[in-house]
């Protein structure tokens, strides 16, 4: 006599869950739409960064012939290029330094613990004696 058990035979599945799919499916599409105005910005910066300069932008500026080193110190004393000067006397030297050469470049190195204020004036002094070429750097103490 055969015996019949009362476990379920094992059949095939035949059919496919769609959550999951439907699931990656919008997590794919919303990963498209967040990176193609990324994309689209790249390939707009790579044109932009390629094609040749407009003509109406100023030529580069060339480097400095000469470097001057202008120090303002926690006490206000002023030294250019290690040469101690009073601050009244400035203006006139970087005028007849700009005379002399006007490619010069000055780096301007202020101590830190000075007001903002007194790099404002130390630039307009500059500026007034027609140079340009400029460097800012914060300094602790004189070396």
């Amino acid at each position: 006599m055969k015996r019949h058990s009362n476990t379920h035979q094992l059949r095939l599945i035949t059919e496919i869950s769609m959550t999951p799919f439907m699931d990656l499916v919008l997590v794919l599409l919303f990963v498209f739409l967040l990176a193609a105005p990324l994309l689209k910005a790249d390939k707009e910066m790579l044109a932009a960064a390629t094609a040749p300069a407009p003509a109406n932008l100023p030529p580069a500026t060339p480097a400095p012939t000469e470097k001057m080193v202008l120090q303002v110190n926690s006490d206000l004393s002023v030294t250019l290029n290690g040469a101690m000067m009073a601050r009244a006397d400035l203006p006139v030297s970087l005028k007849q330094i700009a005379g002399r050469n006007p490619g010069v470049g000055i780096e301007v190195r202020v101590h830190r613990d000075l007001p903002v204020q007194q790099l404002v004036e130390t630039m307009q002094v500059i500026e007034d004696a027609g140079i340009q070429k400029t460097a800012v750097t914060t300094h602790a103490a004189a070396p």
